[in-house]
Parts: C-alpha cells; sequence; structure tokens
C-alpha cells in the first residue's frame, strides 16, 4: 500500500493521483500531521513538503521524482515512451511546466482575494504567462496527448495547471489566450478516463479554496 501525503489544493499532488489512478495501484492518502512544513511533518518527510509518498520503507518527495519511481516499479501501462528521443521530449516538455509555466500560474494565487489585488502585477504577470503558453505551443506537439495516444507522465502536471487557468481568467479577468494547439491538447488531456474524475475535484477544490479567500 503506498499513503500520499498531500493537500487538496496542491497541483503537483493532483498529478500524482493521476498517475496512482492510471496505474490502478493501492493507495491512502493523508493530510500532513500540522500542515505541511511542520516540525511533526519534517518527522515523517524531512522536506516538509507536498506531495510525498511512503511505499514500504522509501519515503519520497517531489511530484517528478515520484511520478518516475511509480512508472518504474509499477511499469503497466507504461507512461514514458519506449525510445530514448522521444523520453528525452517528454522529460523537457514535464520540466518545461514544473519550472516555466506552474510557478507564473502560482504566482497568482496572492492575488486571488479581493483585497489584495495589484493591478500592474496581474498585467505584467499575464503578459509573462502568454509568453509561456506560446512557448509551449512551440516546444509540444500533442498528439492528441504529449507523446502520442496514451497518458504519460509529462501530461499529468498540466491537469491542474489548466485548471487553476480557467479558474484565474475567471475570476481575475486575464487576457490570456490559449495557442490553438494547446486548446486541442488540454480538451484531449480532460477526455481522458484516468484524468476526468482527478480534473473534477481538482477543480472543486480550487473553488472552495477561493471561497475563503471572498473570491467566490
Amino acid at each position: 500500500m503506498i499513503t500520499l501525503y498531500n493537500v487538496p489544493v496542491s497541483s503537483y499532488g493532483a498529478k500524482v493521483r493521476i498517475i496512482l489512478n492510471h496505474k490502478g495501484l493501492e493507495w491512502t492518502e493523508a493530510a500532513p500531521p500540522d500542515g505541511y512544513g511542520s516540525a511533526a511533518y519534517k518527522q515523517i518527510v524531512p522536506a516538509g513538503t507536498v506531495p510525498a509518498i511512503i511505499h514500504g520503507g522509501l519515503t519520497l518527495a517531489d511530484s517528478e521524482a515520484i511520478a518516475e519511481y511509480l512508472d518504474e516499479s509499477f511499469p503497466t501501462p507504461p507512461m514514458m515512451p519506449a525510445d530514448v528521443t522521444a523520453r528525452a521530449r517528454a522529460r523537457e516538455l514535464s520540466r518545461f511546466h514544473d519550472t516555466r509555466l506552474e510557478p507564473v500560474l502560482r504566482s497568482f494565487f496572492g492575488q486571488v482575494a479581493p483585497s489584495g489585488r495589484d493591478a500592474t502585477f496581474i498585467a505584467e504577470t499575464s503578459a509573462l504567462l502568454q509568453a509561456r503558453l506560446d512557448q509551449l505551443a512551440t516546444i509540444a506537439a500533442p498528439a492528441p496527448l504529449s507523446t502520442g495516444k496514451h497518458l504519460a507522465i509529462a501530461d499529468c502536471g498540466f491537469v491542474a495547471s489548466f485548471g487553476i487557468l480557467d479558474l484565474l481568467r475567471e475570476l481575475l479577468d486575464l487576457e490570456v489566450v490559449l495557442p490553438h494547439p494547446i486548446a486541442a491538447y488540454a480538451s484531449a488531456l480532460a477526455a481522458q478516463g484516468s484524468v476526468t474524475e482527478e480534473d473534477s475535484r481538482y477543480r472543486k477544490a480550487l473553488r472552495d479554496w477561493a471561497r475563503t479567500k471572498g473570491a467566490l
């Protein structure tokens, strides 16, 4: 049995949940005691971050490390291409999401509460976000997913990010447009059987969180 430490609005936690479900694994989810980053949680997961898993004697943090560990430990169905060049491209896309796109989306979280909004920050960061999405359209070649017809690790982080983007466009009136190939990719991804349930759960968690900020 795998234990996943997570919080409902963690985008990277959503990524790991999709992989666990797609592979049909037995797992249970727990909230970090006293919250992530707490001394109590660091006694379990030294990094103090979410998501993290415990599997047998292994404690592992970082969603990408977790994703590749799960794919190697439970290889059916495979979630990385067999070809070495295609694997490298898949990792490039995954890293682009984690280091270039997701951090820009997350930077808007401080703008969700109406009382804390900064119009200049929103305008400047919207331009940066559009630039990142345009870059993604030149890097990715969905067919219809990131590495072909089957769900891959490289797809899973984007599920939550597309949900975050939709919420931010609603709350902040962001003038950000998904390039056509990426809009088609987002639709194809949301239609995947292993994605649909988690996509719905995560979007609800986001809206519940936004309500606590007085944004809905």
